[in-house]
């Protein structure tokens, strides 16, 4: 008897042998897997988009502890491959290869039909240029240490990163050992990455040589924690957060609190512990694979462009700029675009994933004060003690729904706007900065919290003495825009 056809968000595949079992020692079946990355998918997708999946498959299972079976380690898709696959290819010097680049549920679903329990991933993207999005550091406790140990030397990693100015997402890896990742901009080559977390390598090596080695030899790891910072060498891959393992039990590579990596008792997770803590927290790592657009969000009036124009660096001598500019703070927040119709308001990032959920307070109060065809574009931001809170936005975005309602009121945040697409129904990107500066400022009259216009000047003096004092009060710089200038959406030209 033929397999009928599944349908998964439109995509048509066949599952077969639903109730083989994959890991012989809980009974977890192909159809278990299946669920779980299923399930897990909004978490998941955002840290493979981009990028080439590497994959390890049992289509056997795993075995036991005692008698594991050896996985099919696959980079080519090889034939039999649904056409509606993503792929990429890839020179190696054995010949061209072709990765999947896996976009949306469906493709997961198929990853798990053929049994493919790991998927790794490089740190950099094809979007970027393969340049790295990420920085990660491998823990791996040698003989004689474990877990605990490990997250010692994590800690230690992290007081490090912290005075860098470093954010960090720690996950369990899923089989012995913790991964600890850092966000980057895609500026970086990957061996310029690879030469920071050698040196943040050796540093911890020299600071506790009892207890941390950095090099390779697996003879010399006895009773230490190696730190293998080798995996952001453009040629390797790891394991990608959320993806199952393939040991004796199903662990999964899972994000952690910092509270949890310093607490006692200290484990891996299995894939339904996972799942759970997903329902309950959301995607701990939502601020760290921020970017990769997974599925385009639904259309929005043809007249609205949502690539946002992206702010030049911080200007080094504020002097020697032109005349006729204007200076404005350069925030450290989330950029978004706020799309007001006539039935509600949505915030998009300038990756166009939907905020909204995320900030509905903000939203909340852009639908009381702006009116239907207004499209604003800003910085949520997040003020403590006078000073940007980056960390707060990672925290709405990341918790699930319960936690959510608890920081509207703890941590409430500010939509900081700097310019006007639209008003009215009526495009305006194509008039000047200093027209649609003007267009803001008469919409702004009656704004109230969390509602505000960015400050600018034209005065130079004043744009350099910003330039000095805005850095203690956390704001990475300034924006220098010229009054003639249209809106571009998407160019760094500002």
């Amino acid at each position: 008897m033929a397999v009928p056809l599944v349908d998964v968000d439109g995509r048509r595949l066949r599952l077969t042998n639903l109730d083989k079992v994959l890991y012989p020692e809980t009974g977890t079946t192909k159809g278990d897997v299946i669920h779980y990355y299923a399930t897990i998918a909004p978490a998941l997708l955002p840290h493979l988009a981009e990028r080439p999946v590497t994959r390890k498959r049992w289509p056997d299972g795993v075995g036991s502890a005692a008698a594991p079976i050896e996985a099919f380690f696959e980079k080519d898709l090889g034939e039999g491959v649904p056409d509606w696959v993503l792929r990429e290819t890839i020179l190696h010097s054995g010949g061209e290869k072709r990765y999947p680049v896996v976009t949306d549920r469906a493709t997961l679903v198929w990853l798990a039909q053929t049994a493919a329990l790991e998927l790794h991933v490089p740190q950099w993207r094809f979007d970027t240029e393969r340049r790295p999005t990420r920085m990660v550091l491998d823990f791996d406790p040698g003989e004689g240490t474990a877990l605990a140990e490990c997250a010692q030397v994590v800690l230690w990693a992290k007081a490090i990163l912290n005075d860098m100015g470093l954010p960090t997402f720690p996950v369990t890896s899923g089989s012995k050992g913790i991964h600890v990742y850092v966000p980057l901009d895609g500026r970086l080559s990957s061996d310029q990455v690879s030469d920071v977390a050698h040196e943040l390598a050796r540093a911890l090596e020299a600071d506790h040589p009892a207890e941390v080695i950095s090099t390779m030899p697996k003879a010399r790891r006895v009773g230490k924690v190696f730190i293998d910072w080798s995996q952001n060498n453009a040629k390797k891959t790891t394991i990608s957060p959320y993806s199952l393992r393939g040991t004796a039990r199903p662990f999964a590579a899972a994000p952690r609190t910092w509270e949890e990596i310093a607490a006692p008792g200290l484990a891996q997770l299995d894939f339904s512990e996972v799942l759970d803590r997903f329902e309950d927290a959301g995607d701990l790592l939502a601020a760290l694979d921020f970017s990769p657009a997974v599925r385009p969000p639904e259309p929005l009036r043809a007249q609205v462009d949502l690539a946002l124009a992206k702010a030049s660096e911080r200007v080094p001598e504020v002097a020697a700029l032109p005349g006729g500019s204007r200076y404005e703070p350069k925030l450290d927040g989330w950029r978004a675009a706020a799309v007001v119709d006539v039935d509600r308001v949505t915030l998009w990032s300038r990756q166009k994933t939907n905020l909204t959920d995320s900030f509905p307070d903000v939203a909340a109060a852009i639908a009381e004060q702006a009116d239907a065809g207004v499209v604003l574009d800003g910085e949520l931001v997040r003020w403590s003690d006078g000073r940007l809170d980056f960390d707060a936005l990672q925290r709405r975005f990341a918790s699930g729904k319960q936690r959510r309602r608890q920081l509207v009121d703890e941590e409430p945040i500010d939509f900081v706007v700097f310019d006007i697409l639209s008003a009215g129904a009526r495009d305006l990107r194509g008039l000047p900065y200093d027209e649609r500066r003007h267009a803001l400022e008469q919409l702004a009259a009656r704004w109230r919290p969390p509602l505000s216009v960015i400050d600018t000047t034209t005065d130079a003096a004043e744009g350099r003495r910003w330039f000095e004092e805005l850095p203690d009060r956390g704001i990475e710089g300034l924006v220098v825009k010229g009054g003639a200038q249209p809106y571009r959406g998407g160019q760094r030209d500002w």
